[in-house]
């Protein structure tokens, strides 16, 4: 029926498209593993960009200037110097 050669490049070129579809499953398994990685590494950056504006407005409220005054008069008991306790130095 067939040659012996026609069988040959038969069963070549039956294992060539089983070794092609084994590549697509691979490399579509890979594909989807690398998305899902993507959109956890989008949700660490998502998360950690919320927590960076919170501390950037935890920040400008510890660093107001009222603030500050207040925490050392009340817990310090600092005050603010008159003008005759100043003592201005000229070198």
């Amino acid at each position: 029926m067939f040659s012996l050669s026609l069988k040959w490049l038969l069963a070549l070129l039956i294992c060539a498209v089983f070794v092609s579809a084994v590549q697509i499953v691979l490399v579509r398994h890979k594909n989807r593993m690398l998305f899902i990685e993507l959109q956890i590494l989008q949700q660490q950056r998502d998360a950690l960009n919320v927590s960076y504006g919170r501390l950037q407005l935890e920040q400008s409220t510890l660093t107001q200037h009222n603030r500050i005054e207040n925490i050392a008069r009340e817990q310090l008991d600092m005050i603010i110097p008159t003008p005759d306790n100043i003592i201005i130095i000229n070198n």
